[in-house]
C-alpha cells in the first residue's frame, strides 16, 4: 500500500523564527541491500514510528522525508531492534549514490557498534567505526547530526562524538530513518519480528 504520512515534529524550545514547520513523511518501497523495504512494515502512531524487520525475512523499512535540507541540525530519538546482521540508519541522502549523503548506522544488536559516515563529490570522505558504550537494543537513546558551512558533527546523547570540517556535503538532502539488512552482513533472519522505534525525530534550522 502507497501511503503518506505527516508527523508534527517535537519543537525544541527555540525563537519562534527558528521552530520547524511539520515534516509530510513517506515509506520506502524498494530493495536495499538483502532487504525489500516494505511500506506494510512501517507503523506510525501519534510520534512515534515503528520500523519491522518481520520474523523469518530479511526485509525492513524506511521513511523518507519530502523536504530536502541543505543545512541545519536533525535529531532522532531509538531504540534500535535486536536483529543481529541488520542494522539502523538515520541519515541524510540525495541521488546520486556518492554524491550527497550523511550517515549514523547503529547495528542492531547489543555490542554498541556505530558508523559515522560522509560521502560527497562522488566518493566516501570519511567514515569511522566506533563504540556507542551502550546496548542501544536496550532503551532509546538520542542521536543528532549538525552540518552546515563545510562542517559535521554527530552527537550521542548529548555528547559529541565526531567533527570533520572537510568533505561534507552542500547538496538539499532528505532524511531518513530505516532499518535493514546489508549484503555486507551475515544476514540472519529473526526468529520473530523486531522493532526499530523512533519515538521523536525532528529538523531545525541552524
Amino acid at each position: 500500500m502507497k501511503f503518506l504520512m505527516v508527523a508534527a515534529l517535537a519543537v525544541l524550545l527555540l525563537p519562534a523564527a527558528a521552530q520547524a514547520a511539520p515534516v509530510e513523511w513517506a515509506p520506502g518501497d524498494h530493495p536495499l541491500g538483502r532487504s525489500q523495504l516494505s511500506p506494510a512494515n512501517v507503523a506510525k502512531r501519534g510520534s512515534t514510528f515503528r520500523l519491522n524487520l518481520p520474523a523469518g525475512t530479511t526485509d525492513g523499512a524506511e521513511i523518507r522525508s519530502a523536504q530536502q535540507y541543505a543545512s541545519g541540525v536533525v535529531r532522532s530519538r531509538i531504540r534500535v531492534a535486536n536483529a543481529p546482521s541488520s542494522l539502523t540508519g538515520f541519515f541524510l541522502y540525495a541521488a546520486p549514490d556518492y554524491a550527497s549523503e550523511i550517515d549514523i548506522e547503529i547495528m542492531n544488536d547489543r555490542t554498541g557498534t556505530v558508523l559515522f559516515s560522509t560521502y560527497s563529490g562522488g566518493s566516501q570522505t570519511h567514515t569511522e567505526t566506533t563504540n556507542l558504550g551502550f546496548d542501544p537494543t536496550a532503551a532509546a537513546h538520542t542521536y543528532e547530526i549538525a552540518w552546515g558551512a563545510g562542517r559535521v558533527q554527530f552527537t550521542v546523547d548529548g555528547v559529541v562524538r565526531r567533527v570533520w570540517t572537510d568533505g561534507v556535503p552542500t547538496a538539499p538532502m532528505n532524511l531518513y530513518a530505516n532499518a535493514w539488512f546489508p549484503k555486507w552482513l551475515d544476514g540472519l533472519a529473526p526468529a520473530g519480528t523486531r522493532t526499530t522505534v523512533i519515538d521523536r525525530i525532528e529538523y531545525r534550522r541552524r
